[in-house]
C-alpha cells in the first residue's frame, strides 16, 4: 500500500525523489524530441527537483546551451549542484524560485519542460501563464507531462491528485498557448505539447 501522498514531497528524501525521476527515464527522450532540443538551445525546466532530467537536458543542449533549472526547494538544488560538480556539468543554472512568479531578465528561452510538476503545485495555471510569458514569442515550445487519471496508479500520485489532459489543456489555452499534440506515453503518463503565441 502506498503511503500518504503529500504535494510538497516532505514524505520523501531527495535521494528517493531522484530515484523516482530515474524510474521515468524512458519518457525523457520523447520530451526532448517534441521540444526539438539541439545543441546551443536554452531550455527552462520547471520543478527540476534533484535534477535527473536537468542533467539529461544539459547533455542534449551541450556546452553551448543552457538549462535553467527552476525549483522551489533550495535543498533539491543543492543535491543537483553536488551532482553537477561530481560530473563536471557547468551548463545548468539553478534558480530557487516560485515557478508561477519568477523572472528571467533579458534572457531568451527556446523551450520549456514541465514534467510531473503541476499536480504538486499550488498555482498550476499561474505556472503556465508565467512560462508562456518567458518563452520566445511564436516559436517557443513547451511540454507538460503528467500522470494520467485513468492510469493503473501503480506509481505516482493517487488518482484523486492526478490532472486530466483536458484540464491541463484548458490552463495552457488560457495562458495563450496553442495545443500541438496530446498523447499517452505509458499507461501511467501522458504529455501535452504546446506552442507560445506570436
Amino acid at each position: 500500500m502506498q503511503e500518504t501522498f503529500r504535494k510538497d514531497l516532505t514524505h520523501l528524501t531527495w535521494e528517493e525523489v531522484y530515484a523516482r525521476q530515474t524510474g521515468r527515464a524512458a519518457l525523457v527522450a520523447d520530451w526532448m524530441d517534441a521540444l526539438r532540443l539541439k545543441a546551443g538551445d536554452c531550455v527552462l525546466e520547471i520543478g527540476s527537483g534533484p535534477g535527473y532530467v536537468s542533467l539529461v537536458l544539459a547533455d542534449r543542449v551541450g556546452s553551448t546551451g543552457i538549462v535553467y533549472a527552476v525549483e522551489l526547494s533550495a535543498e533539491a538544488l543543492a543535491y543537483l549542484e553536488r551532482l553537477q560538480k561530481e560530473r563536471g556539468v557547468s551548463n545548468i543554472q539553478r534558480l530557487v524560485a516560485d515557478a508561477a512568479t519568477f523572472e528571467l531578465t533579458n534572457l531568451r528561452v527556446d523551450s520549456a519542460l514541465i514534467s510531473m510538476v503541476l499536480h504538486h503545485a499550488e498555482d498550476p495555471a499561474g505556472i503556465l501563464r508565467n512560462v508562456a510569458r518567458l518563452l520566445s514569442p511564436g516559436s517557443g515550445l513547451a511540454v507538460i507531462a503528467e500522470f494520467h487519471p485513468d492510469g493503473p496508479c501503480d506509481h505516482g500520485p493517487p488518482r484523486r491528485h492526478r490532472l486530466a489532459p483536458a484540464r491541463v489543456q484548458q490552463w495552457t489555452e488560457a495562458a495563450g498557448f496553442s495545443t500541438l499534440n496530446v498523447r499517452r506515453q505509458s499507461p501511467e503518463h501522458y504529455m501535452v505539447l504546446v506552442q507560445g503565441s506570436s
